[in-house]
């Protein structure tokens, strides 16, 4: 064996030490350049109307917080996939740092104690809170103790899309009255057209859209409970009724596929003319013309309605939520801010077709161009005669899947619209 020399030996031990040394350096200068790291899960990704918004918010936080706020983003294939693990995570409290709050979300992370209340937070910034998030959201997010959990930087003003070439050739127009709107069901399918794309898989949500229109219209009872968080009861006159018609519905003026099926699959039942009309908001309008989901054209032959009476579902939603502990508490609620300033709103207005909470933000004459049904959602609030919120925002998560789980036997007649109410209530007892 070789021997080593005493010089040989020095002289190892001062690179190994030189290597712990800059590693030392390196780990730390990482450290330093990645600051406080925030988690944040988002499902605007591949075609998702969001994805242009979120990438260029993304961009400008983090050249902004450069060496102070970094983002760890997961991104996760779908609206549904992100509720489903978002719903796992609330339940073992391991929820990431800021969350989208919808589809009962911000209930989960109030009740396993990590949401943060954000009432210090907004006052000690009026500007943010007044101005650009405005008090008809806040209100519209705060509790009924009086608590605030969620930030919303958006309102959404829902009617329905029509294809007017459908409607021409069955020879109607937007209904003015729920009776014209059932003939209005008969003449399209007697032209051989599927007159509404629903579904009833995920939240219901083009289904359940209507039904709130149907139970709003119905009297100040109907208005008022579909602006009521948590109702005590879904065994209401107007709500048995309302189930009625959308039995109705399903049963006679539908898609074959509507029972269990995604939103993808009525979104794409209308944009390939398969269906005549969906309930959404102003964010569909950016579909319209997207050649990876429609045909080349299909915008111009898409008109926007009220409902019958003219009533609109008018929601501020849950908005965002800042679930992260107190040591970095102060930088998500930096990063939940980015998420709803003016130049967010603007963003996710022109991307998306979200209209701005922010009192100084006016719709763009260019954007009033290009997408003209975006303008007509905002004008048609001073219009409107009555307007219900949605189901999403109102109900306890459980009843929201209830929803899906007894449409199917609705519409097979298997249970009445009076059962089906019973059931609603027995799971909002159970989410209680």
């Amino acid at each position: 064996m070789k021997k080593v020399s005493c010089l040989n030996m020095v002289t190892v031990l001062v690179i190994l030490s030189l290597a712990v040394v800059f590693s030392g350096c390196a780990k730390k200068n990482a450290a330093q350049e990645a600051g406080v790291v925030l988690t944040y899960p988002h499902y605007a990704v591949g075609t998702h109307l969001a994805r242009p918004a979120w990438e260029a918010l993304y961009k400008r936080f983090s050249e902004k917080y450069k060496g102070q706020i970094s983002i760890k983003v997961e991104e996760l294939p779908s609206d549904q996939v992100y509720i489903d693990k978002m719903k796992v995570l609330a339940a073992s409290k391991e929820l990431p740092d800021v969350i989208d709050g919808k589809n009962g979300l911000r209930d989960l992370a109030i009740q396993n104690g990590q949401a943060v209340e954000l009432s210090a937070f907004l006052d000690r910034d009026p500007d943010f809170r007044d101005l650009v998030i405005g008090q008809a959201s806040i209100i519209a997010n705060t509790t009924a103790d009086g608590k605030i959990y969620s930030i919303c930087p958006w309102n959404q003003v829902i009617g329905y899309y029509y294809n007017k070439e459908m409607f021409q050739k069955a020879g109607i127009s937007p209904a003015k009255t729920w009776d014209e709107w059932f003939s209005n069901c008969d003449k399209l399918k007697a032209i051989g057209v599927a007159p509404l794309a629903l579904m009833t898989g995920e939240n219901s949500w083009t289904t359940n859209l209507i039904l709130s229109a149907m139970v709003a219209s119905r009297g100040a009872a109907g208005e008022a409970f579909m602006n009521t968080l948590h109702p005590t009861t879904y065994q209401t006159p107007e709500m048995i009724a309302a189930l009625t018609d959308i039995q109705r519905c399903l049963q006679n003026y539908t898609t074959p596929d509507a029972l269990g099926s995604l939103y993808a699959n009525a979104a794409n039942n209308f944009m390939m003319e398969q269906a005549a009309i969906i309930a959404n908001g102003a964010w569909m309008v950016a579909d319209f013309s997207n050649p990876d989901k429609t045909a080349k054209g299909f915008d111009q032959k898409v008109g926007w309605a009220m409902y019958p009476g003219d009533g609109l579902v008018t929601s501020y939603p849950e908005g965002y939520v800042l679930c992260s502990p107190p040591e970095r508490v102060e930088a998500g609620w930096t990063f939940l801010k980015e998420l709803c300033t003016r130049e967010s709103q603007m963003e996710n207005l022109r991307f998306r077709g979200d209209l701005p909470t922010a009192s100084d933000l006016e719709i763009p004459e260019d954007i009033r161009q290009k997408m003209p049904l975006v303008a007509l959602h905002a004008e048609s609030v001073g219009q409107m005669k009555y307007h219900g919120n949605t189901f999403d925002v109102l109900a306890y998560a459980g009843v929201i899947d209830a929803f899906g789980r007894y449409y199917a036997e609705l519409a097979a007649g298997t249970i009445t619209p009076a059962v089906m109410a019973a059931k609603l209530d027995e799971a909002a007892a159970a989410a209680k």
